[in-house]
């Protein structure tokens, strides 16, 4: 394995006894870290933890007892589980700083959701356009986006191109975690031996060059694009860097709080290393952009326009869960959409997926779970109950619960909502979906 890996360092200079530290950590599983929201603190979690240097919002477990995954603080959502290498990208883009303005991002290839939820978490009443062209991988990016409990984002499933096409020029900050040849899943056998070879690199360098070609052009002038793999493979990352410095318009943008980490000469390309820094390894970017691509004006008044489909009329019972009824929606067959009324225009004109309301079984409508989770916008449920730790432990891994409410009600754990129950003669059937359900040590 050692050669093809030193070829495809490309560039890279390493000494030789840190290359074989670097093969061996390669190969090696590195933990998983944790990604709290601006709002937690991390001493009121149970577990101890330790800060990972690049993004203040990221933290290791020390103790390997612990698994957080199977926590309540977990389940009621103030962490996220992912590498601590995946968070070089989100420091990128100041994802753990609270904005200085309402941004409008679009993270290009979004699935499964890691830097989706620390990007939406980062908007302040700004909106995320989560764009996911593969459609089966739509549903876990929906999921882990939902338990952020905001309604500020749509999901899109567009060629970065189409995409670039019908909304070129808006957006503050575009992440592009373009695929990879994957080098940094070695050490989880998420990856083949495949991913060191010359073929494999060339091929998803160009299909990568595509993707970001499209990428600078979805940005408004002056805004930022953070480049993201998971690979180490020089021809995948600084080159890629340095072709898009050779277009028009675009330029480095290095952050001094990434100085540490940068790669080159251009101060704006950063890793990660397994034998240095105790993950998986990454690479991120960091570019200006000040193209002037923004999408077509409206057509003035008297113009002809497309006739605009009348919304379907939202169930009535929305009114018995939820306190308020939602402006701006979209019945998708068997789902509705809920968007704040101040998103943007063109949400439910590419939306193929976002904040869910309601969903049918049959001919009948029910709360969904993502609006239980719902911790900002008018869509808050009417009816919910507080459990202690047990009853919250009972719930999660799927059972009914005691609740002397009557109907639908969201069942919460220190004020966070885990899910609803049904309530009836002083029973909570649990309507938790299977992906939500976990056993908590």
């Amino acid at each position: 394995m050692l050669e093809p890996l030193v070829a495809a360092l490309g560039n890279v200079s390493m000494r030789p006894e840190e290359f074989a530290a670097f093969s061996a950590a390669l190969m090696s599983r590195h933990p998983s870290a944790v990604r709290y929201r601006q709002d937690i603190d991390p001493q009121d979690i149970a577990f101890p933890v330790r800060p990972i240097p690049w993004y203040s919002l990221g933290y290791q477990c020390t103790d390997p007892e612990v698994r957080p995954s199977r926590t309540l603080s977990y389940a009621a959502g103030d962490f996220f589980i992912q590498d601590a290498g995946s968070m070089l990208a989100l420091a990128a883009a100041d994802a753990d700083r609270p904005p200085q303005r309402d941004r409008l991002i679009c993270d290009l290839c979004a699935a499964p959701g890691g830097k989706s939820t620390a990007l939406l978490e980062s908007i302040g009443d700004g909106f995320l356009l989560a764009n996911e062209p593969i459609q089966s991988r739509i549903a876990p990016l929906a999921y882990n986006l939902a338990r952020t409990g905001s309604d500020r984002y749509a999901i899109s499933s567009l060629d970065p191109e189409r995409l670039q096409s019908r909304l070129g020029g808006i957006f503050d900050v575009v992440l592009a975690d373009v695929p990879c040849s994957g080098q940094a899943l070695l050490g989880r056998g998420k990856q083949s031996l495949a991913a060191v070879s010359k073929t494999q690199i060339e091929h998803s360098a160009l299909r990568a060059k595509r993707i970001l070609a499209s990428a600078v052009h979805l940005l408004r002038p002056g805004g930022r694009l953070v480049l993201s793999t998971c690979t180490f493979a020089e021809a995948e990352n600084e080159s890629q860097v340095r072709w898009l410095l050779d277009q028009d318009g675009v330029t480095s943008e290095p952050l001094d709080r990434l100085a540490d980490y940068a790669s080159d000469e251009t101060g704006c390309s950063y890793r990660l290393w397994p034998h240095r820094h105790d993950c998986a390894g990454s690479f991120a970017a960091s570019l200006r952009c000040d193209l002037d691509d923004a999408i077509p004006a409206a057509p003035a008044i008297g113009a002809k326009r497309k006739r605009r489909k009348k919304p379907e009329r939202l169930p009535e019972e929305l009114g018995d869960w939820f306190d308020a009824t939602p402006q701006r929606y979209q019945v998708a067959g068997a789902v509705i959409w809920a968007w704040p009324e101040d998103a943007p225009p063109w949400v439910e004109s590419i939306a193929a997926g976002g904040p869910e309301a309601a969903y049918r079984t049959g001919q009948t409508w029910k709360p969904a779970h993502g609006a239980a989770l719902r911790r900002t916008g008018a869509l808050r449920a009417t009816e919910g109950i507080e459990v202690d730790a047990t009853t919250a432990q009972r719930f999660l891994g799927g059972e009914p619960i005691p609740c002397e409410a009557s109907g639908w009600c969201v069942v919460r754990y220190q004020g966070r909502a885990l899910g609803w129950v049904k309530a009836s003669r002083g029973t909570g059937k649990n309507h938790l979906p299977a992906a939500a359900r976990m056993i908590v040590q």
